[in-house]
Order: structure tokens, then sequence, then C-alpha cells
């Protein structure tokens, strides 16, 4: 028999059902053609299909969750976004599906050589339908950044703006250029953020020592963002305020923040639970080809990095660059240490990048989404099944549906 997940329609039961609200104890979810019909208490109702015998997927002791995504990952098991390749993404997507992770967004700095590998990689991927579908595109950190905030990106990948050379960089990405991290107060900054809400792509402001002040222009625009929210960016002061206050006190702005307890102490974590609207809360990894990798010696831009914990630092300096935990660490810590409910974490790490990259059918276990979902056990310490769009890019679920799926 085959194994459900590769029928079109099909039933998940019995596990712990995380709706962006709430968690149904017990619940199910029907999907038909890729597709949610149905996300609620497993009573069963007729909006939830037909009561035949359709196949079933037993998630009793699991959490049923919308898959994950990674919207800031420069890397992991061994891969990494600096001179991509189409096998390189194809390794990451692969692992990051081991790990609840539907949707991912390669990113790295600003210098066109690694620019042009991904917008290269990207193209030569673009037939592969799934794996497409998992890549909204590309998130570039500068590279019009201020020096003094520049945190693990190379001083020589920094650069004055200039139209045509946002031009070149743009078409250097294959038109895949989703997100640009810059910083406001550089030369051209406001000039920056109209180039790049122009083009599509999303201004994230971060890497920058902004005063609070510079900032209210930036106010209006449509759709911006706050790359990892406290690192690499002015602070909370006051008496100079910066980048980091301004991001807390904004409503509509979406923040990243890095969940790994290694880059955000947690004080800050709590302050930025306590603030910010939780719908506007994007956790992120920024995690590099280190996460899920134990391999030999570790380097980044050609620089030898040590570990600590789940942090990676460059050896010379000590300068933090980068994270070994993955967003699926950062839901659980905030459930089991911070105290934020399994539903509210879950969203930050699903529908709330969904809603920022303006995928409005992805992110939630909700009628008419597509069946983007995770298996993870109670603990988020591992994932069973991933699905994306109704098909299975981890795991395959039970082959045979239960017996008593018969007398449905």
């Amino acid at each position: 028999m085959s194994s459900p997940v590769e029928r079109s329609s099909f039933l998940i039961e019995g596990g712990d059902v995380v709706l962006p609200d709430r968690v149904i104890r017990p619940g199910m979810v029907f999907v038909h053609e890729g597709s949610i019909r149905y996300a609620g208490s497993s009573d069963r109702p007729g909006s939830a299909g037909p009561a035949g015998s359709l196949p079933v997927i037993d998630a009793t002791g699991l959490f049923v969750c919308p898959a994950l995504w990674e919207p800031h990952i420069h890397g992991c098991a061994g891969a990494t976004t600096e001179n991509a390749t189409p096998d390189s993404l194809r390794h990451m997507a692969g692992y990051l599906a081991s790990q609840g992770v539907g949707a991912f967004v390669p990113t790295t700095v600003g210098d066109e050589s690694y620019v042009g590998a991904l917008g290269a990689a990207l193209e030569a991927v673009a037939a592969e339908r799934e794996l497409a579908s998992r890549i909204p595109g590309i998130h570039v950190e500068g590279p019009y950044v201020n020096p003094v905030r520049r945190g693990g990106i190379p001083e020589a990948a920094i650069k004055p703006f200039s139209t045509a050379h946002l031009d070149r960089l743009a078409g250097l990405a294959k038109g895949r250029l989703r997100v640009m991290t810059f910083a406001p107060e550089v030369e051209g900054g406001r000039a920056i953020a109209a180039a790049l809400a122009k083009k599509g792509i999303i201004p994230s402001l971060g890497h920058s020592d902004a005063a609070f002040e510079d900032l209210a222009a930036l106010e209006g625009l449509p759709i911006l963002s706050v790359t990892h929210l406290f690192n690499a960016m002015s602070g909370v002061s006051h008496r100079k305020p910066g980048l980091a206050l301004w991001a807390l006190l904004n409503r509509e702005a979406f923040t990243e923040i890095i969940g790994d307890l290694v880059h955000v102490h947690p004080a800050a974590i709590q302050l930025a639970l306590r603030a910010r609207p939780n719908e506007r809360i994007v956790l992120v990894s920024d995690a590099i080809a280190a996460a899920g990798w134990e391999g030999g010696e570790l380097t980044l831009y050609g620089r030898k990095l040590v570990a600590k914990g789940n942090g990676l630092y460059y050896a010379d300096s000590g300068v933090l660059v980068g994270s070994r935990a993955l967003v699926r660490d950062a839901v659980a810590g905030l459930v089991t240490r911070f105290g934020v409910s399994v539903s509210t974490a879950v969203a930050m790490a699903s529908l709330n990048p969904a809603r920022m990259f303006g995928a409005e059918r992805k992110g939630a276990l909700l009628p008419g989404y597509d069946a983007d979902v995770a298996l993870f056990a109670k603990d988020f310490s591992s994932c069973r099944l991933t699905l994306w769009q109704g098909r299975p890019i981890h795991g395959t679920g039970p082959v045979e549906a239960p017996a008593a799926a018969a007398g449905r």
C-alpha cells in the first residue's frame, strides 16, 4: 500500500494541532490536493471531508505544526551560501527539511561574487519546482552598512550606495533579491530605502549606528524589517537611543531576533517579547555551515572560527559571526525558557515570516492554506515528518492506515 502522504487526500490525526492562536488537543488536519481543507478538533465535523476510509497519519504524542521558515540563514550541515552551488542549495534544503523547515532564505554579505553565485545557483534549480518554491529569494546583508557596526561582514564587502551599484547587485541575483540589510544613516540612506521598495526588495535596517531621531523618516514605508534586533546596531539607552530602541517601539516593522541565547541575552529577549507585537517578531537563526555539522576546521570568509556553545566566533578577533542553532531550537527555547505559548512561538517561525514575504497561503494550518506541515516531538527536539504542499520532503509517515479507519 502506498504511503498516505503520497495520496491526494489524507488525514493527520491524534496529535496536538498548533493553530495561530491556540492548540487543539487532540486535533486533526485534513489535506486534499496539497491544501488544508480542515484543521481543528478530531470530532470530524462534516467540513473535514469524506467520512470514508481516508489514509491516516498517526501523530499521537506529537505537535502538528506549520512547517517552519528560516528567513535568515548563511548555511547549515556543512553547506554555505558563500560561493553557493545548486548542490549546496539542495543539501541545505534536505537538511532543513529534516529539522521541520519548509521555506528558507539563503543569506549572504554584499560581495558581488557571493551574490552572483547565489543568483546563478537559484536560477539553475528554478526548474526543480519543489525546491524553487521553498526559496522565496535572497537576503543580502550590505553592502551599504556602517563599518563601525559591520560585525562579521568583511570590510571589503562594504561599499558606498549608488543606484548603478544596486542595479548591478540585483542583476547578479538574477532578480531574486528579496531582502537587503542597510544602515539608514549612511550617505544616501533614504534613497536606498526608496530604491529597494521600488524594486520590490524588503528594506531591512541593520549593521547600523543610526541615532533614534534619524529613523522617523522610515516609518511610512509599506513594509520594513529590522535585521537581527540588538545585534550590530545602536542600542537601548535613556540618553542616546538608537536603532534597537526605535525597533522596540515601532509597531509595524518586522523585527528579526536570533533565538540561540548567545547572540541576544535572555533579558533582551524578554524585553522584546514584552515590547513588540507578537505578530511582528520573526525568529531567525543566522546559522552558518557549522549548524548540524561535525566536520573539521571551521572558516568563514577565509578566517578561522572557534565554537563556544551555540556561537561561532572569529578566532583572531573574538567577534561573534554566526550560530550553530536553528529556528527549531529557538522555538523550543521560547516555550521552555520564556513561557511563550506554543502557538505564538511557532507563529514567530512560520506565519510571521510568511506574512513578511507576502506568502498569503503559507505559514499556518488554516483552510485554504498550503499543506506545509511538520510533526515535532513535544520538546521540539526532533521532527518526524515534514510536508511541503502536501508532499513529503522529510519522512514518509506510516505505511498503513490504522485498521479502525476502514469503519469511518
